[in-house]
C-alpha cells in the first residue's frame, strides 16, 4: 500500500467535498483533460488516452454516431475506477484528450486529422482508446497505427461487428464504413494470418464481400460459428492470430456486434449478436491476452438508445478490458485498505 496515495475514491461517496452527480468537465470515467500533444501526454503518467471522433461522414445506415463520443463519457461516470471482479483500480490509467475536430465538408481533411491525433498519442507511448463515429474511422485510425510500427514489423487487426465491411466500393465510394475491413486489409504490414472478424450475421453481407474475404484469406468467425462453439474458444483462437509475432494490434468494436436487444443504440442494429454477458467474458479474454496497440468503439447512435443501456454498455467493455489486464500485470489493490487510508 502506497502511504501518499489517497484511496478514499475506492469507497462510495460521502457528500464532502463534491457531490458525485455533480457534473463540471465531462472526461471519460473523470480522468484529466490533458491536450493531444506528445509532451503533454508523455508526462501524464497515463496508460491509456482517450479520444472522441464524432465524425458520420463515411456511414451508409442511420445518422447519429458522432454523438456517441459525448455518450460514452457521460456513461463512464456510472461506474467507480475499483473494479471489485478483478480487484483493481483504475484511477490514474486514463487521459482525455478531447476530440478530434472534425471538418464535415471534407472526409479527406477528416480522415487526415485522425490519422494526425492517433499517431501523435501512439508516439507519447499511450494507448489510444478512440470513440467514433461510423466505422470509417478504422480506415485512418489503422494507417496511424501501420505507419507507426513501420512496414518491417506485422500488424495485427480484430474487428467484432455484425457485418464484414468488406466493399471493396459502396455505391462508388471506397472510404466509407461498408469498405472499412477492405482497405485496412490492404495495409502492406498487415497479413491474413493476423487478422480476424467476430459476428457477421444475417444479409447486409453481400456475396462480394464474403468473396473478397476468402479471397484474401481473411478468418472469420460468423455468430452461429460462435453459437456451435461458445465464445471462450473463438475468442482465444482470434486473439492468438491478432498476437502472433505482431509489433502492434488493432481491436475494432462497432456495437452493432451486440444483439439488437442489447444494444438498441447503434446506427445499423442486427438480431441475433452478442449478449451483454458474452461481451464482458470477451473483454475480460482479449485483456488477460494483452493490451491492444490501438482501441476503437464505433457506431455508438445515443439517438436511438433506450435509457442509455448502449452507451453504458460500450463503456464498460471497454472499463473491463481494461481492468482485466490491470489484473493480469499484477497490478491489484491492497485488500486491507479501509476508508480513510
Amino acid at each position: 500500500m502506497n502511504p501518499a496515495k489517497n484511496y478514499d475514491h475506492l469507497f462510495s461517496p460521502l457528500g464532502d467535498p463534491e457531490d458525485f452527480k455533480t457534473l463540471g468537465v465531462i472526461t471519460f470515467l473523470r480522468s484529466p483533460q490533458v491536450s493531444m500533444e506528445t509532451d503533454a501526454l508523455k508526462h501524464s503518467g497515463a496508460r491509456y488516452a482517450f479520444m472522441g471522433i464524432p465524425y458520420d461522414e463515411g456511414n451508409v445506415g442511420k445518422p447519429g454516431s458522432e454523438d456517441g463520443a459525448q455518450a460514452f463519457r457521460m456513461a463512464s461516470y456510472e461506474y467507480f475506477p475499483y473494479w471489485f471482479e478483478y480487484q483493481v483500480d483504475l484511477e490514474g490509467h486514463c487521459v482525455d484528450c478531447g476530440n478530434v475536430r472534425i471538418p464535415k465538408v471534407s472526409p479527406e481533411l477528416a480522415h487526415e486529422r485522425i490519422y494526425r491525433a492517433v499517431r501523435e498519442v501512439l508516439r507519447s507511448g499511450l494507448i489510444p482508446i478512440i470513440c467514433g463515429g461510423d466505422h470509417s474511422i478504422s480506415i485512418p485510425a489503422s494507417r496511424a497505427l501501420s505507419d507507426h510500427i513501420g512496414e518491417n514489423a506485422r500488424m495485427g487487426y480484430l474487428h467484432l461487428g455484425a457485418h464484414l465491411d468488406m466493399a471493396d466500393s459502396w455505391a462508388g465510394e471506397k472510404m466509407t464504413s461498408p469498405c472499412s475491413m477492405a482497405r485496412i486489409t490492404e495495409l502492406p504490414n498487415v497479413h491474413s494470418d493476423n487478422v480476424a472478424h467476430i459476428g457477421a450475421r444475417n444479409s447486409m453481407n453481400p456475396k462480394d464481400h464474403v468473396e473478397l474475404a476468402e479471397s484474401r484469406g481473411i478468418r472469420y468467425y460468423s455468430m452461429r460459428e460462435v453459437l456451435d462453439r461458445g465464445i471462450a474458444p473463438v475468442v482465444g483462437e482470434a486473439a492468438e492470430k491478432i498476437w502472433d509475432n505482431t509489433a502492434g494490434q488493432y481491436l475494432s468494436i462497432n456495437m452493432n456486434v451486440m444483439d439488437a436487444s442489447a444494444a438498441p443504440g447503434v446506427t445499423a442494429p442486427e438480431p441475433g449478436g452478442l449478449e451483454s454477458r458474452e461481451v464482458m467474458q470477451l473483454a475480460t479474454l482479449l485483456g488477460e491476452k494483452g493490451t491492444p496497440s490501438v482501441i476503437e468503439i464505433s457506431e455508438l447512435s445515443p439517438v436511438y438508445d433506450v435509457s442509455d443501456t448502449t452507451s453504458k454498455l460500450a463503456a464498460c467493455i471497454i472499463l473491463r478490458l481494461m481492468a482485466a489486464n490491470c489484473k493480469e500485470r499484477g497490478e491489484i489493490v491492497e485488500q486491507s485498505i479501509r476508508r480513510g487510508d
